[in-house]
């Protein structure tokens, strides 16, 4: 990356620039997120987008002389760049796409007929299978049901939609675009105490699953073929990795680089969630994001800013199409290639606007896309990498100036930069958002991760290129198969050695999710707020009168877990003259006798 002497990041921050894409991506993903919680119909969301065009419009075309027009145009602050009225506008879409993209049960959807007994359905693979040790995973796209009595009695093939989560015994090839005749009974997925399937597959726009059915394959070749193309040259990638590395070598860099991480043996996956690596067995947006500043890194320097930008978006693309092109890396590689293309060869509110653009155009196309995992790391890692990776060099240079020549410094940057400081801009962003996905993680994750994940960049390119010349040249693939193995050998060696340790098992508390937003709030104001600013908002922040309120605050919070904690005794309280009891076990917990002649009285009383 090539400095600009003129541009000084450290003295304003990238976020007083002019970002329209970035904050319309924020207001609609406001208003996703709204619409998820209140569940209002589509046309109440239509109705603000109207109000707000409006409001748009009024400022503009009202005569000034009215006191209307001047306080229309302050309301709206119709004189900024980015006017109030648009935002309210794409947040009122936002809400208004996600209600609209929401099934209505019907009985002409799949998920109608759940728990109702036997079914017959005609459907067909509109994904690769996913291969466990004791199952095989299908998605289906249903075209037919047939409702089956007691007696096994066929009724008429009824046209149906939807998709469905199916899961049937190993040994058959399944394969994209098989026509599958299926013969069991759709249920609800589980609700979780601490996990909920059902909202997981909800989010993917499937509502039912088989367990276990009888599967006859109807017919071979359906589907789209260009995709039908991408899987079959990924399972010829898959293969040539299988012949070139030992297992499970091989195993690794087929999730790595391709996605399939159905090899890795369940002990060795428990050793990655152990450390809290497990976001780099598979494509996630922190491969491609680390895989997208690489390129950026490496093609500028050797092509310029101009042709190195074209040649690196052309290499993710191939990347992509490489792996599959499957929807989770396609947003990823969209969202990497487009954020770190703009913050690499421009300024950091480049980068910005072009991760803003890119997650704006994805939750327009799949509102459900801000819950999906992979989304969430690939604008956490773009982010990482437009906001610090250029500030990283700047601080590398000048610690690598105390010892060395500085012109010999900027010729380092470089390689540092592209093996070690984008994968430390992307760890700081993501790490958090694994932890809350995954409850909390283990200490051992913190010595891991800085540990496992500087050798990925290495991993992740000469595993590529093992792969890419094994496909077409598979001597000279093994020669490169020697190269690449020590470092994905040494990934696994050290997880299993981490995940060994004394207490690896002890994880931190569960990360919530308002210990996410207060992290990425500290972050952003100690690195991206002036000193002055900082020095400022931090006085407001600790006044005595805040100070005291939280101090308040602290205490209530501490009395009342005190005063809840069970204390040892079996407590039998009476509530009521019909003999309703409420037990309390010595270790805190609750049994309910009886239910009393009103709901609400016993509510009452419980709650006194």
């Amino acid at each position: 990356m090539q400095i600009d002497p003129q541009e000084q990041p450290h003295t304003r921050s990238p976020f007083k620039g002019f970002l329209p894409f970035f904050w319309l991506a924020l207001a609609c993903l406001g208003g996703i997120l709204l619409g998820n919680a209140v569940k209002l119909p589509p046309w109440i969301w239509y109705v603000g987008v109207g109000l707000s065009f409006i409001l748009w419009l009024l400022p503009r075309y009202l005569s000034e002389r009215l006191a209307l027009t001047h306080y229309l145009r302050r309301w709206t602050r119709a004189e900024q760049r980015l006017p109030g009225a648009i935002m309210a506008m794409v947040f009122f879409i936002g809400g208004g796409r996600y209600a609209a993209a929401q099934p209505v049960i019907t009985p002409k959807h799949v998920a109608y007929y759940n728990d109702r007994g036997p079914v017959e359905l005609i459907g067909t693979l509109v994904e690769p299978p996913d291969i466990r040790d004791n199952r095989v995973n299908l998605i289906l796209q249903v075209e037919g049901i047939r409702v089956l009595d007691e007696g096994g009695t066929r009724g008429p093939l009824d046209p149906m939609s939807g998709l469905i989560l199916v899961q049937v015994q190993p040994g058959n090839s399944w394969a994209y675009g098989d026509k599958l005749q299926l013969y069991g009974q759709l249920e609800t997925p589980f609700e979780g105490a601490g996990f909920s399937y059902r909202t997981y597959l909800v989010r993917k726009g499937i509502f039912s699953v088989m367990p276990y059915v009888r599967a006859i394959r109807l017919g071979s070749g359906g589907g789209n073929p260009v995709r039908a193309f991408l899987y079959h040259l990924r399972d010829r990638g898959y293969e040539t990795l299988q012949a070139l590395f030992p297992s499970p070598e091989s195993d690794l860099l087929a999730g790595i680089l391709l996605g399939l991480d159905q090899g890795l043996s369940p002990e060795l996956q428990a050793e990655f969630r152990r450390t809290g690596t497990t976001h780099i067995i598979a494509i996630s947006g922190f491969n491609i994001a680390i895989l997208a500043g690489l390129f950026s890194g490496v093609f500028t320097r050797l092509f310029g800013r101009k042709w190195g930008s074209l040649t690196a978006m052309i290499a993710i693309a191939g990347f992509t199409i490489l792996v599959g092109g499957e929807a989770a890396v396609v947003r990823a590689a969209i969202m990497g290639g487009l954020g770190v293309m703009g913050g690499m060869f421009g300024r950091r509110q480049n980068g910005l606007n072009s991760l803003g653009l890119a997650a704006l155009g994805m939750m327009l196309i799949h509102p459900n896309v801000p819950w999906d995992i992979g989304f969430q790391l690939s604008a956490a890692a773009t982010l990482g990498l437009v906001l610090y990776a250029q500030p990283l060099e700047e601080w590398f240079v000048k610690l690598a100036s105390r010892k060395m020549p500085e012109e010999r410094a900027h010729r380092l940057v470089g390689p540092v930069s592209e093996f070690l400081l984008f994968t430390l801009a992307a760890q700081v962003m993501t790490l958090p958002i694994i932890a809350f996905h995954f409850g909390g993680i283990s200490w051992a994750a913190l010595l891991a991760n800085p540990l496992v994940l500087p050798p990925q960049s290495l991993v992740l390119i000469l595993g590529g290129l093992t792969m890419l010349i094994g496909l077409v040249l598979p001597g000279l693939g093994k020669v490169m198969a020697i190269l690449a193995l020590p470092f994905v050998r040494y990934t696994i060696r050290m997880v299993i050695w981490l995940g060994r340790l004394p207490g690896g098992d002890i994880s931190l508390p569960e990360f919530n999710v308002l210990w996410l937003v207060l992290f990425y709030a500290v972050l952003f104001l100690l690195t991206l707020v002036p000193r002055e600013q900082q020095r400022s908002l931090m006085g407001k922040v600790f006044s005595y009168q805040i100070g005291a309120l939280a101090l308040a605050g602290l205490v209530i919070l501490v009395w009342n877990r005190v005063m809840t904690l069970p204390d040892g005794y079996l407590h039998l309280t009476l509530l009521d003259a019909a003999g309703t009891t409420l037990i309390q076990t010595p270790r805190g917990g609750t049994v309910l006798l009886g239910g009393g002649e009103s709901p609400s009285q016993l509510r009452q009383d419980l709650g006194q």
